[in-house]
C-alpha cells in the first residue's frame, strides 16, 4: 500500500463517510474515540440511546463531544437528553456552527464522547466526517 493525493475533485474528498463505533458508556468515562488516520474534517455526531439512564427530570444526561489534539482539549459540541425509560432518543450534533465546513482534525487528533451525568446510559456513536482535499491517503 502506498500513500498518495488523489485529484481534488476524487470521491475519497467529496463523499462524506459515517464511522460508526461500537456501544459505550455505562460510566462518566470518555469513548467512541475515533482516531485521524489522515487531515479530515469531522462534521457532527449522531447518538442513539441504547440502554436508558436512571436519571430524570431536571438530572437529564449530558454528553459532550470532544477533540484531543496532542495535549490540547476542546469541547466543540455539547447535548441533554431525556434517557429515563420514557424518554429512550436519539439526537444529532454539529461539532461546530462555523459556516465553513467541519472541525478541522490532523493526522492523529483524537474526536471522542464524554459522558457527562448519567453514568447508567449507554448509547451508540456515529460521526460524519470527509478526508480533507489532497490530505495523504494510504491507497
Amino acid at each position: 500500500m502506498a500513500t498518495v493525493s488523489m485529484a481534488y475533485d476524487h470521491p475519497t474528498y467529496t463523499a462524506r463517510e459515517n464511522v460508526a463505533m461500537g456501544e459505550g458508556g455505562g460510566s462518566l468515562l470518555a469513548f467512541a474515540k475515533f482516531v485521524a488516520t489522515s487531515a479530515c474534517q469531522a462534521y457532527s455526531a449522531t447518538y442513539t440511546v441504547s440502554t436508558a439512564g436512571t436519571n430524570t427530570g431536571a438530572l437529564q444526561a449530558s454528553l459532550s463531544f470532544v477533540k484531543v489534539s496532542g495535549t490540547s482539549t476542546t469541547t466543540l459540541a455539547t447535548t441533554t437528553l431525556s434517557t429515563n425509560a420514557a424518554w429512550v432518543t436519539s439526537t444529532t450534533v454539529l461539532l461546530t456552527t462555523a459556516s465553513t465546513g467541519g472541525v478541522a482534525l490532523a493526522q492523529g487528533d483524537l474526536l471522542q464522547t464524554q459522558q457527562g451525568t448519567d453514568s447508567t446510559m449507554r448509547g451508540a456513536v456515529a460521526y460524519q466526517i470527509a478526508f480533507q482535499p489532497l490530505a495523504s491517503v494510504t491507497a
